[in-house]
């Protein structure tokens, strides 16, 4: 298990425009930086949880779990999405997960 530091967000610096600039927490543990925001949605507060590492290449699976886990909670069901082509943002090699509100299920899985 790695130890989370955290560190100034875009939002407590004042940088950053659009979405960046609402990211409110930020963890480093030597290998990645993970920083977050808060969304309200009809579906309850979603947080918006962004991944890097720090040779900006792929992350596996079984790692955004752990840091899922270890940041925003073992039991917190969290989504990747992967966009229609038309609304694809790809500027910089960040992996996006949403962490859905507490106790909410999905109505699919694999079980």
């Amino acid at each position: 298990m790695n130890k989370w530091i955290g560190m100034p967000s875009p939002k407590s610096r004042h940088i950053g425009t659009g979405w960046v600039a609402e990211l409110d927490r930020a963890y480093v543990d030597g290998e990645y930086a993970v920083m977050t925001r808060k969304i309200e949605t009809e579906w309850g507060q979603v947080i918006h949880a962004c991944i890097r590492n720090t040779d900006s290449t792929d992350i596996p699976w079984a790692e955004k779990q752990r840091i899922k886990n270890e940041l925003l909670g073992k039991e917190r069901i969290a989504i990747e999405v992967f966009p229609k082509e038309s609304e694809l943002v790809d500027a910089a090699n960040m992996y996006h997960l949403w962490v859905l509100p507490a106790g909410m299920k999905l109505p699919f899985g694999i079980r």
